[in-house]
């Protein structure tokens, strides 16, 4: 099966000028910066990925959700299916076109990325996502070498802010049939443009869901509070990218502050009632030997769990790990869910429903355990090695500091 619903409702706009069909779809399916959205939505690029998806053909865009089922790992696209469970083939069918054109009306989710504003540099990120890493390696032509070689950084992806032309089209045009907007960065909380653009939304609010990525390092920005604009949204889904517990934290996710993110929790917790708050995860290498530890810190702060995979760049792929490490991480996370998970949750857990919260974390350790034990690419360790030595070398860090693990020569011989 290869139906996906996203290309049927949704349009993803990256901070390069690019449309596509999804956060995982790679591919220019169009370009803002000389179209409009309501252009690029039945134009020939995306009217080719619809007509593969309706016809068993597997789009090439789509290689990041393939590579998931192969690994016996749930799919973007799977998971899709279930966020939006009215778009299915049967309506899809119902309402397209003979040359794969479809109604405008149903552009239902957008998502957003105003540029690459933020303020950290996390491990796993890049200068695509990060106007930090793109400063630090503007600076340090050894760093920019590195994550050229590794395919962290384009040096001939331009990064241009969301024209007003497209967020006037999004708020005056869109808005009315829209369900959900999806924002990312960057950081979405950093920028100016954000609250502008939740203030031009206030009159759809109600309709309207909210999902963020956000580091949640702040709830306000040059005297506006993201608060007071929230709270006439229909829900406000906030997936909050932590990436480790306090062991970890600091050296995957540089400049972070783990104190103001656990207090700015407490407060949405205890003073918006639209909210629906998890904790993410980003797996890579730099907290996969944590995860268990990682699970049951985000259960502490009363929010649900929420993980997702490093595919890409290679180096941070948990599959390069050695086999037995593999073994003990899985032993060790079914072990503490299987005979300590319900009353840990019970006895940590006030806002958070006990049960949800055990299904998400079995759902979500289930796709993150089978994907990295899907495949042995161990030898290919050395290059996680590299990587690390010259992010280490640019914060005056050491891997083996943090993770002796990684020291042992048993595992890594």
């Amino acid at each position: 099966m290869t139906f996906c619903p996203m290309p049927f409702t949704h349009l993803n706009i990256k901070q390069e000028g690019k449309v596509s069909a999804c956060w995982r779809f790679p591919d220019k399916l169009g370009d803002y910066r000389t179209q409009k959205l309501q252009e690029v939505w039945n134009d020939d690029a995306i009217k080719q990925v619809r007509k593969d998806l309706l016809n068993g053909v597997q789009n090439t865009g789509c290689r990041s959700c393939w590579d998931m089922e192969k690994s016996g790992s749930i799919s973007t696209r799977q998971q899709c299916t279930q966020t939006f469970p009215y778009v299915d083939e049967k309506f899809v069918k119902e309402n397209i076109s003979e040359d794969y054109s479809f109604p405008e009306k149903y552009i239902r989710s957008v998502e957003i990325r105003f540029d690459n504003i933020c303020n950290l540099m996390c491990r796993h990120c890049s200068p695509d996502f990060s106007s930090v890493w793109e400063q630090a390696v503007k600076r340090d032509s050894a760093l920019l070498d590195k994550m050229v070689e590794y395919g962290t950084y384009r040096k001939d992806v331009k990064h241009v802010s969301l024209t007003q032309e497209m967020v006037d089209e999004i708020a005056n045009e869109l808005a009315p049939n829209l369900e959900e907007i999806m924002i990312a960065g960057g950081e979405p909380l950093y920028h100016s443009k954000h609250y502008k653009f939740l203030e031009d939304m206030q009159p759809y609010a109600k309709n309207i869901r909210l999902s963020y990525n956000t580091n949640l390092n702040i709830l306000e920005y040059k005297g506006k509070s993201v608060l007071d604009l929230w709270k006439n949204f229909k829900k406000i889904w906030l997936r909050v990218s932590i990436d480790g517990d306090p062991s970890c934290y600091e050296y995957v996710r540089a400049a972070g502050n783990l104190d103001k993110v656990e207090e700015n929790i407490k407060l949405l917790n205890n003073t918006l009632t639209n909210t629906d708050i998890s904790a993410t995860c980003t797996v890579n290498l730099y907290n996969i030997t944590r995860f268990t530890n990682i699970v049951k810190y985000f259960c502490s702060l009363d929010v649900y769990f929420h993980s997702s995979l490093v595919q890409y760049p290679e180096a941070l792929n948990i599959k390069l790990l050695p086999a037995e490490l593999k073994h003990q991480i899985t032993e060790e996370f079914w072990a503490w869910y299987n005979n300590e998970a319900k009353e840990y949750i019970q006895d940590v857990s006030v806002k958070v429903d006990v049960q949800k919260q055990l299904d998400r974390i079995k759902k979500f350790a289930t796709n993150t355990l089978n994907y990295m034990n899907s495949e042995d690419r161990n030898d290919k360790w050395q290059q996680f090695l590299d990587y690390s030595a010259a992010l280490d070398n640019y914060h005056g860090t050491n891997l083996f500091d943090n993770y002796s693990e990684y020291r042992s020569k048993e595992n890594f011989s």
